[in-house]
């Protein structure tokens, strides 16, 4: 869709500077693109899990201390 907007320079310089696109287009779609991103985890995170849910989040089985020395070891070996 085309449309006619006053963007503020500096800030879409500072865009293409930090994201590497070169052309503005680019450059508003990318802002465009993170704003929604952004916003979504942000709307995601709003509502706090149940305990039940962090409790489930994890194998009981799963050990990493066991892992890591594991890995450790391996490492060590070679």
């Amino acid at each position: 869709m085309k449309t006619t907007i006053d963007i503020d320079e500096k800030k879409l310089v500072v865009v293409m500077k930090l994201t590497g696109v070169r052309s503005r287009k680019a450059a508003v779609d990318y802002a465009l693109a993170a704003t929604e991103r952004i916003e979504r985890l942000r709307k995601l995170f709003e509502k706090p899990l149940p305990d039940q849910e962090y409790r489930d989040a994890l194998d009981p089985a799963y050990d990493l201390t066991a892992l890591r020395a594991k890995d450790g070891a391996r490492h060590v070996d070679r």
